[in-house]
């Protein structure tokens, strides 16, 4: 049970309950991010109960049987800090933002209330409310309704993805108190969690925090649900709404998250439509003014992953964007990449990273993720190694791999 050093200020160590810890010392800070992140998302969501990692993420906050809601955020504000959590496809993750001296204080509050949540039902029916509130100002959001379209028509078989993560009203409506702690003892266990810690920590006191908080050991013999892998769709879709905006997005396939293939698609994605010196900024907002926004990236899941380009634009200008963007996409199929191209999406990624480990917050996420994906975890320097022995014959490859431009799905949401 050791701490087990992976590379210069940066450990981990598994617990004798399986929970596994991921820590990086960072001298120079005086600050800790602390965070739980659950191996159970959206996902994991039943089929007709759309939204319940999410309504269970609400009601972790009302209280444990120890501590009450208000005790809650009273422990994290006399040290300064700032609590949070939040759902996505594939985890749920809770985290704090401390002085170096709330480390303390900011583990066990939020291992009690990952771990212990009291789940009662008058609690239920409160936060059921709010998160139906939440959910009535996501389908006011045209933005969000766009991308709820879009994803729910990009995956077969009515896959997990294709649902929102926020969930439905009737849904959230129906979900029970017994539905609630049935999930939670599912999937909240030490063997699915990941605690990580970055900051003016040492790793060896992290581990003995965590080993005298109260997780849930769960026997061996009782084996964790198992994920079934997206396929992807391809399809041209017209969702006709009477907005001031029109909505285009068009996907592909991507790596998975835990794909040797994830970098140097990164770089090509970033020469296609990272940022404002991309080929697709300038071709379609520079030059042409046809969208104030476009842009593309690339979603690495743990079994799938979706290369996605999206542009905001005025009703009429819908059919030339969509032929300009596959314009693009077969240019960039059909010609060699230049190495000055490549280059400068080499530097904006190495930046980008750079710029990340200036806040424990994103060190303690890109960790947590690695983890999640059941990734190598490397250190940054092993990561730029990567990044920078990416050239154009490589990239070149696995854009070939993966953008087909006769197998897209285009979805477009606005007036006809």
């Amino acid at each position: 049970m050791a701490v087990r050093e992976l590379y210069l200020n940066g450990y981990e160590a598994t617990l004798d309950n399986g929970l596994r810890i991921l820590i990086e010392e960072v001298p120079q800070s005086r600050s800790v991010s602390v965070g739980f992140w659950v191996r159970a998302g959206s996902r994991e969501d039943p089929i007709a109960q759309s939204g319940l990692a999410h309504f269970l993420e609400h009601l972790t906050f009302k209280g444990t049987p120890t501590l009450n809601a208000q005790e809650i955020s009273e422990a994290i504000d006399s040290i300064g800090g700032h609590i949070n959590a939040a759902t996505a496809k594939e985890a749920t993750f809770y985290y704090a933002d401390v002085p170096a001296d709330g480390l303390e204080t900011a583990i066990r509050i939020l291992a009690d209330i990952v771990s212990n949540p009291r789940l009662d039902a008058s609690d239920v029916d409160l936060e059921r409310n709010v998160v139906l509130e939440e959910i009535r100002g996501h389908e006011d959001d045209p933005d969000q309704t766009a991308y709820d379209l879009f994803s729910a028509g990009v995956w077969h078989d009515e896959h997990p993805y294709a649902r929102p993560v926020i969930g439905t009203l009737d849904a959230i409506a129906a979900s029970s108190v017994e539905d609630l702690r049935a999930f939670h003892s599912k999937h909240y266990r030490a063997d699915n969690l990941v605690l990580v810690v970055c900051g003016a920590v040492n790793a060896e006191d992290v581990e003995a925090i965590a080993m005298s908080c109260e997780i849930p050991e769960v026997p061996a013999s009782t084996p964790l649900p198992e994920r079934t892998p997206p396929r992807f769709r391809s399809a041209i879709k017209h969702h006709d709404r009477q907005t001031a905006l029109s909505h285009v997005y068009i996907g592909t396939p991507a790596p998975s998250g835990a794909s040797d293939d994830r970098i140097p698609l990164e770089v090509v994605n970033s020469i296609l439509g990272d940022g404002s010196s991309s080929r697709l900024f300038r071709s379609i907002r520079e030059t042409r003014g046809l969208a104030y926004a476009i842009s593309s990236y690339v979603s690495g899941f743990s079994d799938a992953g979706l290369w996605l380009t999206y542009a905001g634009v005025a009703p009429p200008n819908v059919s030339t964007v969509v032929d300009l963007i596959r314009e693009e996409f077969a240019r960039i199929v059909d010609e060699s990449i230049p190495i000055d191209e490549l280059e400068l999406a080499k530097s904006k990624l190495r930046g980008h990273l750079i710029l990340g480990l200036e806040t424990n917050a994103h060190r303690a996420s890109r960790l947590a993720n690695t983890a999640l994906l059941r990734r190598a975890i490397l250190s940054p320097d092993d990561l730029l190694e990567r990044l920078n022995a990416v050239t154009c014959e490589t990239a070149r490859d696995v854009l070939l791999k993966y953008l087909h431009v006769g197998e897209l799905n285009v979805t477009t949401i606005g007036p006809s």
